[in-house]
């Protein structure tokens, strides 16, 4: 009798039914995904088992934190852990290179966003990958050499203004500055100018746009459709320029942009024309751009802080001595394949790059085709398994006093290797140190400049620091 009546009410309230339903069906999900679902044996926190709002709260509500919680469950769950309903996340650098190979079987969990670093099945992925790889080549990149001194030097401009005027100066911008002239240039043709003498105001809009599109790109990732909504509204140069080079005709051989990536990406035969639409474009080179300037320049500030750090004065003197040795000259820098040869020069780069961490954010791979083992566990195909450089870089068992500036531990034969893949970043960041160093090592002091004002605090895909942190503040005396 009780349930007729119950059926009766809701057929009379329609929203009483429809709400009745939804919770009925949430309940029955949680229960199924914490004692049914396949990974309801692996550990961690119920409720990141039950939805994905226990990782929406620590990326969007406290903006950038899930990686550092992700780190805290694996101290109280153990090597592998359920991070939410449909992935695992594993705190193993034994297993990091497993994961992250070339293996066909693994493939990148595909997202909302159409460019090769996130498109996730193998047909998908190949051209495009194959479409930037002659761009990225040793041989390409040692053509660049010019392009990056000629933006060196404007940056070297900036440090001696900065002596003239005893003025301090924030370097960490000034290094993004310069990695955006570089990357702007050989990407879309033509360099933005950041470091031009007025463009002050034009290089904090540039920073500040792709700041905001960092901290967007988790829904980017997730949200269907939302990368075309937020490109419509904030329609800036990088579309202007996009849909100019769209509408053109080939560039002739001759000209400078036939050097770029996106002009020859555009009309580019080998890619099926849905590649090249507006959406896919805009997606590759905001990721091209992205890469080539925010994770060098936060390199280049990281290196630079702990090299003028108190406690590194003698990793900052070994250096000085071995630039000196190396460089009799400081108006004229050797190439970039001779500064790879100075061992001291290249174990503060490997330290530098582990410290700063690349790319922070996890990429998961999914085998559809088999079951994964790792050690007693058994992982379903079809789930997203990931690990972050964090759980790598600062493993204390593979790089002891992780968080600690060391470049002597290159020396000592480190269990690990930093793969330095991005050949554009590896030749910025040998030439870029090199020359500050050589020009400016001796008089350049940190100015109000503390760790967290430089160190990774927060994951927006690349690392972030803190909020209210301040930049590398530096003087040249």
């Amino acid at each position: 009798m009780m349930l007729i009546l119950f059926c009766e009410m809701l057929l009379a309230h329609p929203w009483l039914t429809l709400s009745t339903t939804i919770l009925f069906y949430q309940i029955t999900r949680a229960i199924y995904r914490i004692t049914y679902h396949p990974l309801a044996h692996f550990s961690g926190p119920k409720v990141a088992a039950i939805s994905r709002w226990y990782e929406i709260y620590y990326e969007l509500l406290l903006g950038g934190r899930f990686a550092q919680q992700i780190e805290k469950l694996h101290q109280q769950y153990g090597p592998i852990i359920r991070i939410n309903p449909f992935e695992l996340h594993i705190n193993d650098p034994e297993r990091y290179s497993e994961i992250y190979n070339f293996n066909r079987h693994l493939e990148k969990r595909d997202y909302h966003i159409q460019n090769v670093q996130h498109t996730g099945p193998h047909p998908q992925h190949r051209p495009l990958r194959r479409a930037l790889d002659p761009y990225l080549s040793r041989s390409t990149i040692q053509s660049l050499e010019p392009l990056i001194k000629h933006n060196m030097e404007a940056l070297c401009r900036h440090l001696s203004a900065a002596r003239s005027n005893h003025q301090p100066i924030d370097l960490s911008h000034l290094y993004r500055c310069m990695t955006a002239d570089i990357i702007t240039t050989y990407t879309l043709g033509e360099s933005y100018e950041l470091l031009a003498e007025g463009n002050e105001k034009k290089g904090e809009s540039f920073l500040r746009a792709f700041q905001f599109t960092f901290r967007l790109l988790w829904l980017l990732r997730e949200i269907p459709g939302l990368g075309m909504v937020v490109r419509w509204l904030g329609k800036g140069e990088i579309d202007t320029h996009l849909t100019t080079l769209r509408s053109s005709k080939r560039p002739s051989e001759a000209t400078e942009s036939t050097k770029a990536i996106i002009p020859s990406y555009i009309h580019n035969p080998s890619l099926p024309p849905s590649l090249r639409s507006a959406q896919p474009l805009h997606d590759t080179t905001i990721m091209l751009l992205a890469a080539g300037f925010e994770t060098t320049g936060f390199t280049l500030t990281t290196a630079t802080y702990h090299l003028l750090s108190p406690s590194s004065t003698q990793h900052l003197s070994l250096l000085l001595t071995e630039l000196h040795a190396a460089i009799p000259n400081p108006q004229y820098i050797p190439s970039w394949q001779d500064l790879e040869k100075l061992p001291y020069l290249t174990a503060v780069i490997k330290e530098s790059l582990r410290l700063s961490l690349g790319a922070s954010a996890r990429l998961p791979r999914v085998d559809h085709y088999e079951d994964i083992y790792y050690k007693e566990w058994r992982i379903p195909r079809g789930t997203a398994v990931g690990m972050t450089h964090a759980a790598l870089h600062y493993n204390e068992h593979v790089f002891p006093d992780p968080k600690s500036f060391k470049p002597e531990r290159w020396f000592q034969g480190s269990e690990e290797e930093i793969k330095m893949r991005e050949r554009l970043a590896h030749a910025e960041l040998y030439l870029t140190l090199a020359t500050v160093f050589r020009r400016y090592g001796e008089d350049l002091r940190l100015w109000e400049t503390e760790k967290r004002d430089v160190e990774p605090a927060r994951d927006f895909f690349v690392p972030t620091t803190e909020k209210g942190a301040r930049g590398l503040r530096v003087v040249v005396r």
